[in-house]
């Protein structure tokens, strides 16, 4: 059973505030991996406040989010204005949502954490929306996350092994980047400092 509404009012209390929660520049995992791209159709599951779509958007993708947050709609709304582009947001449940077939050039989204039972079924109906030859780019946090205060779910059931995720999404792909990662964060307060990470740059193959 889906936890959109319990999930929805979580997100909504977070992004209320006056500024963005993580900050208004993208990801620097995904900036990274997706700046030598060509452009194309480029979709940003759980982007909350948009950062990571808008930025894309400045950069000729045709962005399409969906997020389980009303007021993270808003605020993306926002932001796109704000730099002149156009997003495409639609406030959905990965547990719920239908996806097209082969419909996307990029998918790429950041700590975007679900229960395990829940990743293992919908994450690869998720990428199944991936053209031939779609990248997929994610930066997730391990599970030795939960022993640091930069951020990130404090459960096991929600942090990433790499070899775990890459058994349940990795068949059908080439594999440009798969690791476990030391960095230092600098998003917002909700996310700064050194932090383990897990990043993965993958290429649908067939």
């Amino acid at each position: 059973m889906s936890n959109v509404k319990s999930g929805a009012e979580a997100w909504d209390a977070r992004f209320s505030g006056k500024g963005w929660a993580y900050g208004r520049e993208p990801n620097r995992w995904l900036e990274e991996r997706i700046s030598p791209l060509t452009p194309g159709k480029a979709s940003f599951p759980a982007d909350g406040e948009g950062r990571n779509a808008v930025w894309a958007a400045t950069k000729g993708w045709e962005a399409h989010v969906f997020d389980l947050s009303p007021v993270g709609q808003n605020k993306c709304q926002s932001l796109a204005n704000e730099n002149g582009v156009e997003v495409s947001y639609e406030v959905d449940d990965l547990e719920t949502r239908e996806f097209s077939q082969e419909d996307f050039d990029l998918i790429a989204c950041s700590w975007f954490h679900v229960p395990w039972d829940m990743f293992t079924i919908h994450y690869p109906r998720m990428l199944n929306s991936l053209k031939i030859g779609g990248h997929f780019i994610t930066e997730g946090y391990h599970t030795s996350q939960m022993e640091m205060s930069s951020g990130g779910p404090k459960s096991l059931d929600l942090l990433w092994e790499l070899d775990e995720v890459m058994d349940t999404i990795g068949n059908g792909f080439e594999v440009l980047h798969a690791a476990v990662e030391t960095t230092i964060l600098d998003e917002s307060d909700l996310h700064r400092g050194k932090a383990h990470v897990v990043r993965i740059h993958l290429v649908r193959s067939n």
